[in-house]
């Protein structure tokens, strides 16, 4: 018998017939604010003469002022796209495009207005089991976010967020909430986005800034603090429902060296450890590596746990790596540290608007690493194109750089898939355009519909399918084959 008949199964040429194709979007940047408490990502306003790239650190005065005198500022994620009101007409649209998953968030405030109320709201509920009833429908497999980083802003106040375990405590029972109310609807979760982009802030881990004195323990308590939690849902989650899938979510900042000396080599490899390989480790593979061990000891950081919680992160790995890509960059020794998104443009690759180098053979690249060091599934979780972009009068905006960029990415997951990787799924970001995350403008779009919204809020609300739409479509009908 030859090696090819032994290993037949194995070979796979193009994606799963099951495979899941799909579109994110988050809570915070598409929802609004209707009918739940303020969160902490609504405090970040807009301001074109702001020039800072990510927004939301703020004091415990800024954060008052912002709730007491909310009309001098504009909050661009108190509004969203407005899809709290849209989402049927939106799930209707992206039905037509064919999607096969749709990965969203549940928001904490939705469900528990200020954290940690008696009673859940229903209306809150009710609204996520319409969404999730619609896709039910339509045969999309939905993929739950529970924690997209907008915490209720009250929590952030009375114990600052994720330093308390408190608020773990209540993380965990909104989350055990919405998995009983949908231990029927829904097998995929993440219970935290991009945990290695956990930093000071009210944008990850709820905490006030005149608070902090040491930043890289803050960071790392707040991280160790949510990989407790993460394990807390797992547990409680497979009694629910024993076929539920949890994922940790990690955004790719996987970096190469600058040159070939071995000082910018080394040094590559070990800001990879800290700023991606770390948090998978203790998610999937359930402890603390040594390495980690050794760079909190050189750093002064001494992290408080105990002996119960690290038995209980060992028992509970997640089952799945979720990644989310966009580019790609590259260090020096000299010139760069050990901090997350402290690297240099790679001189071979072009970049787009905002300086994001574009990399497809990169995921390539990420995913066999992942794949060899894991063997757990991986998918998708963002992979998009931002552009500014106006509207035509012909109402079609012909985006060709956003088709070249998905489909050089899907090209280099199928590459993947050809060496052995297993791949599930592939969630676009984003289906409509939304508010940014970072930088809460309008103007950096990525959807593959055209939402008439500007910067201020602006504008109709009209929702136009761009070019890329009718490629998507046609893309997944047939399940990632490219002419």
């Amino acid at each position: 018998m030859r090696m090819n008949d032994i290993y037949k199964d194995c070979i796979k040429d193009s994606f799963p017939k099951d495979f899941l194709w799909g579109v994110a979007i988050s809570a915070k940047q598409a929802e609004g604010a209707k009918d739940r408490a303020i969160t902490v990502a609504d405090l970040q306003d807009y301001n074109p003469n702001d020039t800072s790239k990510v927004k939301g650190d703020l004091s415990k005065q800024e954060i008052l002022d912002r709730l007491q005198h909310p009309d001098q500022y504009y909050f661009p994620k108190k509004q969203g796209i407005n899809f709290y009101e849209t989402y049927q007409e939106d799930i209707k649209l992206l039905t037509e495009m064919g999607i096969k998953c749709f990965r969203f968030s549940i928001s904490w405030a939705r469900i528990y207005p200020n954290g940690a109320e008696q009673e859940v709201s229903e209306t809150g509920l009710q609204f996520y089991e319409h969404i999730l009833d619609m896709l039910k429908e339509r045969q999309i497999e939905p993929i739950v976010t529970l924690y997209h980083d907008d915490m209720p802003v009250d929590l952030a106040l009375k114990y600052n967020g994720f330093m308390s375990k408190k608020v773990i405590d209540l993380y965990v029972e909104y989350a055990t909430v919405v998995m009983k109310r949908f231990k029927d609807k829904v097998t995929y979760w993440i219970p935290v986005n991009q945990i290695n982009l956990t930093r000071v802030g009210l944008s990850s881990i709820g905490v006030i800034k005149d608070t902090v004195t040491n930043l890289d323990k803050i960071k790392y308590q707040g991280v160790h603090h949510k990989f407790i939690a993460c394990a807390k849902v797992k547990e409680i989650g497979v009694k629910i429902n024993p076929s539920f899938k949890f994922g940790a979510m990690l955004a790719d900042f996987l970096v190469n060296p600058m040159t070939c000396k071995p000082e910018d080599v080394s040094f590559a490899t070990e800001k990879n450890q800290m700023t991606m390989y770390f948090y998978a480790d203790v998610q999937l593979r359930g402890k603390y590596p040594g390495y980690a061990i050794r760079y909190f000891k050189d750093n002064g950081i001494d992290i408080e746990m105990n002996q119960d919680e690290l038995e209980l992160i060992a028992r509970h790995t997640l089952d799945f790596l979720a990644i989310s890509y966009y580019n790609s960059n590259v260090v020096s020794a000299n010139k760069n540290s050990m901090a997350i998104g402290d690297s240099q443009l790679n001189p071979y690759l072009k970049a787009n608007p905002w300086g994001w180098t574009i990399n497809p053979l990169g995921l390539y690249d990420g995913f066999l690493r992942y794949w060899d060091r894991y063997e757990k599934p991986l998918m998708i979780a963002e992979n998009g194109f931002g552009q500014i972009e106006e509207l035509p009068e012909n109402h079609i905006i012909q985006d060709d750089y956003r088709i070249d960029y998905i489909q050089e990415h899907i090209k280099a997951i199928q590459k993947a898939i050809q060496h052995g990787v297993e791949v599930f799924a592939y969630c676009a970001w984003s289906p409509i355009d939304m508010v940014s995350s970072g930088t809460s403008e309008m103007k950096k779009r990525y959807g593959f519909i055209y939402n008439d919204q500007d910067d201020f809020g602006n504008g109709t609300y009209q929702r136009y399918p761009k070019a890329s739409f009718y490629w998507y479509q046609s893309l997944i009908k047939k399940n990632g084959m490219i002419d």
